[in-house]
């Protein structure tokens, strides 16, 4: 893939001296603070919520959990996920591009949400994550087999417990909690943090476009604190940024983060209903053959969208 041949898409608009864009190092501190402050709020309301229903704040999850357990956990996480990243994304994007003047654009022409986008555009962004399916599984088996600090591989244990508990669903409104807690809400406040905010700010002061989304991906990684899974969580990271800088438009990542976590989520639901005997949450072994030919595939995809965006510039 080279670099010199990858040119911005023509609905990212082209940098401009009559634009005043805010310093980026105001945006980005603004995000951190107000990411601290919403995960903060989060706390307290949960923790309230819990005096007030009488409920245990400390409860964990795990495979036996009840009902009541797993209903409970989901709240907290969904405030978190809420006011951390979608109301802190929203809140820092509309503070520093909420006017419309002659030297600033409009916060939705930033986050390039207001056309919709081109539905072969959307196609190709999912048949890429697919396609990259096997590669990220043989990335996860070579990260875990990196040595870790006993503190790391214990919270990354507590961690698996947690969620398989989480994924535990009964009925379909288990489901439904599910699809909007692990797809719906990170493919909404995650894209908007680390690719609406973070991403397009370093794009601005880091001279290679690809070196920004690798910086942003690492984060994004990072900040998920599972460190046995943060090279297949990146490599999933950059290839949403990637299509965000290509396709120019905020909901083709949206739709495809979408995708990719809603599409786990329906799998352990029909495990757990005895319709599918695939259980995601075990370690699937994927051979280097098949991990080489999905990186080729990841390649072969990521060269046809960029020649189809060529040439929607040329025409």
């Amino acid at each position: 893939m080279q670099e010199n041949d990858m040119q911005p898409s023509p609905d990212y608009p082209a940098p401009s001296s009559q634009i005043s864009e805010p310093p980026v190092w105001m945006v980005l501190l603004t995000q951190f603070g107000l990411f601290l402050l919403g995960g903060g709020v989060s706390v307290f309301i949960y923790i309230a919520l819990c005096a007030a229903m009488d409920w245990d704040a400390s409860l964990s999850l795990h495979e036996t959990s009840a009902p009541a357990d797993r209903w409970q956990v989901r709240l907290q996480l969904g405030l978190g996920h809420l006011l951390g990243f979608m109301v802190a994304g929203w809140l820092t994007v509309w503070l520093f591009y909420r006017s419309i003047t002659l030297k600033r654009p409009d916060w939705t022409d930033y986050l390039k949400i207001r056309q919709t986008p081109d539905p072969v555009s959307i196609l190709l962004g999912i048949l890429l994550m697919t396609a990259a399916i096997p590669l990220i599984l043989f990335t996860l088996q070579l990260n875990q087999q990196l040595p870790l600090p006993e503190i790391f591989t214990e919270a990354e244990a507590q961690a698996e417990i947690a969620l398989k508990g989480l994924l535990q669903m009964d009925n379909s409104a288990e489901l439904m909690a599910n699809l909007l807690l692990i797809a719906i809400l990170p493919a909404l406040g995650e894209e908007l943090v680390f690719r609406g905010v973070l991403q397009q700010q370093l794009m601005r002061v880091v001279a290679s476009p690809l070196m920004a989304i690798f910086i942003a991906s690492a984060v994004f990684s990072a900040v998920h604190f599972q460190f046995e899974g943060f090279f297949p969580r990146m490599l999933m990271g950059f290839l949403l940024g990637w299509l965000f800088w290509r396709s120019g438009n905020f909901w083709v990542p949206v739709i495809c983060h979408f995708f990719n976590n809603g599409i786990q989520v329906v799998g352990q639901y029909l495990y757990h209903q005895k319709v599918s005997t695939i259980d995601l949450e075990q370690d699937i072994k994927v051979p280097w053959e098949f991990a080489a030919v999905s990186a080729f595939m990841v390649w072969a995809i990521m060269r046809l969208i960029r020649s189809r965006q060529a040439g929607k510039i040329v025409s």
